[in-house]
């Protein structure tokens, strides 16, 4: 997926989240679930600006390894790899 340059983490899920809304038909999110519609709900603490402390983030680009933990404000770079999993 492409974002816009200088997109962060939550920017990214988001654009994830605008594409499922667009076409529901490509959203993993059961539709009887009616408690959780995206990926931004699952992985992001808005109140905190972090990733949920549950969650296993890691990033990678050409340019080295992604704070994503540390730095939810960090820059992705191009061609970057990110994976995000529940640890519970």
């Amino acid at each position: 997926m492409k974002v816009e340059d200088q997109a962060t983490l939550p920017e990214a899920l988001a654009k994830v989240d605008q594409i499922i809304f667009e076409s529901p038909s490509l959203s993993p999110f059961s539709k009887e679930n009616t408690y959780i519609r995206s990926y931004l709900q699952l992985f992001w603490d808005p109140k905190e600006q972090e990733i949920y402390d549950d969650i296993k983030a890691f990033g990678a680009g050409p340019h080295g390894i992604i704070p994503l933990k540390e730095r939810p404000d960090f820059n992705l770079y191009d061609d970057s790899e990110i994976s995000l999993t529940s640890s519970s």
